[in-house]
């Protein structure tokens, strides 16, 4: 898009992460993992602090999940999990503060898998959240100057039981099969030593038609499919990101949300071949504001065919167009 509006681009060339945009009027702006100039820097940093960023959200009247920061392994954090474990029962979700792409996080049923989760969290970051486990489907809403641009949701990769094989002769099967050029999994080691730490572990039988996840984040770099929603979401969810956007004060953001299907199965989780995922007639009381992204990457959505990659495009021409002013 860049070169369309006379801008020049010049990435960094060890890791092409980085990049300077010099406008046709000379000015200068750079951006980083898809950190535009486009938001203030204020608001984009409290982003990447996933728990200061919900304390001020559910101030504005935001739903989000309960949280628990633990900042260091001693006899008062193990009282601390105990308390919230009562509180809230297993599963559990944790996942470092302040990191991004679903790095760290983890689903937990029981103590010894809570208490390595946490140190590893740790050994990532300065705080480790702690969460429960929210029932819903993953939707990303991605949100430029108090629209709603794109909507889409990441379905995990899965292993689906039959009542008959383990977990660990199943994980064989998938890895075992030629990938196609499309399919992303996991890191088979990273995946099975996930799947051991829950109750039962790898030689737990999964009931016919289960579905377990591979990862515990529905993001694109951990494998996650995606499934446009933009015109399917109610307006409810909709309006729930843009104010979420608002709240934390940025102007181009990703809004990630839980949202309840109202299934009869609650443990339902979508494979990659139940595209028609049934939003309609949900409201904000059913959806959860689970972080917000200030530099949302959206290859994957705009991998899905032209019409999402033209949305993809003007929504950038709109920001460079932005930051040129």
């Amino acid at each position: 898009m860049a070169p369309k509006l006379g801008i020049t681009l010049e990435l960094e060339p060890w890791g092409c992460e980085a990049a300077r945009l010099e406008f046709p009027n000379g000015q200068i702006a750079y951006f980083r993992h898809g950190n535009l100039d486009v938001n203030r820097s204020g608001s984009a940093d409290l982003a990447r602090d996933k728990y200061a960023c919900a304390h001020f959200l559910a101030r504005a009247g935001i739903p989000v999940p309960s949280s628990l920061p633990i900042r260091a392994i001693d006899e008062e954090m193990y009282e601390e999990l105990d308390a919230f474990v009562a509180r809230h029962s297993w599963p559990l979700v944790v996942k470092p503060n302040s990191r991004y792409g679903g790095q760290g996080v983890e689903r937990v049923d029981n103590m010894p898998a809570l208490r390595y989760a946490v140190k590893q969290a740790l050994s990532m970051d300065k705080i480790a959240l702690i969460q429960p486990f929210l029932r819903g489907q993953d939707v990303r809403v991605v949100v430029f100057d108090g629209s709603p641009i794109a909507a889409y949701s990441r379905i995990p990769p899965i292993l689906i039981g039959d009542g008959r094989r383990s977990i660990q002769v199943l994980l064989e099967e998938i890895y075992g099969e030629p990938a196609g050029p499309e399919r992303r999994l996991p890191n088979h080691g990273e995946a099975a030593a996930r799947l051991a730490r829950r109750e039962g572990g790898l030689h737990r039988v999964p009931s016919s038609g289960e579905h377990v996840p591979l990862t515990d984040a529905a993001n694109v770099a951990t494998g996650a499919d995606v499934v446009d929603l933009s015109r399917r979401l109610p307006a409810e969810v909709l309006a729930l990101a843009v104010s979420a956007v608002r709240a934390a004060g940025l102007r181009l953001a990703g809004v990630d949300l839980l949202v309840d299907l109202g299934s009869e199965r609650p443990d339902f989780v979508l494979s990659q071949s139940q595209r028609d995922v049934p939003c309609d007639g949900r409201n904000d009381e059913q959806s959860v504001v689970l972080e917000i992204n200030s530099a949302p990457e959206l290859d994957g959505f705009a991998s899905l065919g032209t019409s999402q990659a033209t949305l993809v495009e003007n929504l950038y021409k709109s920001v460079l167009l932005e930051i040129a002013r």
